[in-house]
């Protein structure tokens, strides 16, 4: 599996302290262009930490940020944060529709310049930016390496809602699952086909 280590973290971006793993996070950038690694690095005067150790791009590309071994504040609690492997799927999240412009515009006002929109009201919102197969198909590739790498359970929450008694959980999960306020992976993400391809040998 190709891995892109064009877009590496300094010291200064996450915690050189490593821990056992024992769940993995996959979320969104809420971006695209690799927005969210150019926001990283120059907030706090290049000390900004709450960082992720990977990115997959729409088009399936996979950048590593820093050793997953380590850590970064990626949440605001510090064992979630010690327990876990943060992947981000470059994704713009929830769109508002400009009916004037017939368009669709992100969160920070860009227009979303995909043909498709996945609709479905959740959370607030009706419109979500669409995940890439390839993509998804890394996501797994990523997922099965790292689960094989640090001894997590090849298991995967099969939906996006908020779940209690986390605590314990040893596998695959999503921010969404975590808190009410997350709204990353969105329904937009084929649950089926991901955990039908992470069981696939």
């Amino acid at each position: 599996m190709e891995i892109d280590q064009s877009y590496i973290l300094s010291k200064d971006n996450y915690t050189r302290i490593e821990s056992i793993k024992k769940q993995i996070v996959i979320g969104n950038t809420n971006n695209h262009d690799m927005k969210h690694y150019i926001g990283w690095v120059n907030r706090y005067n290049g000390k900004y930490k709450k960082t992720a150790a990977f990115t997959i791009d729409i088009n399936g590309t996979i950048y590593k940020h820093f050793e997953p071994k380590y850590q970064s504040e990626y949440f605001k609690d510090l064992e979630q944060n010690n327990k876990s492997i943060v992947i981000l799927l470059e994704n713009d999240g929830c769109l508002t529709k400009d009916a004037e412009k017939n368009s669709f515009l992100s969160w920070l006002g860009y227009i979303y310049k995909e043909q498709d929109v996945f609709e479905k009201k959740w959370r607030s919102n009706n419109y979500w930016a669409q995940y890439g197969k390839e993509q998804i198909d890394s996501a797994v590739n990523l997922v099965k390496e790292l689960c094989n790498e640090f001894y997590i359970p090849l298991t995967a929450m099969t939906h996006n809602v908020k779940m209690n008694d986390l605590e314990d959980y040893t596998g695959i999960l999503y921010k969404s699952n975590i808190e009410m306020y997350y709204t990353d992976v969105s329904p937009a993400f084929n649950f089926e086909y991901f955990i039908n391809n992470i069981e696939l040998k």
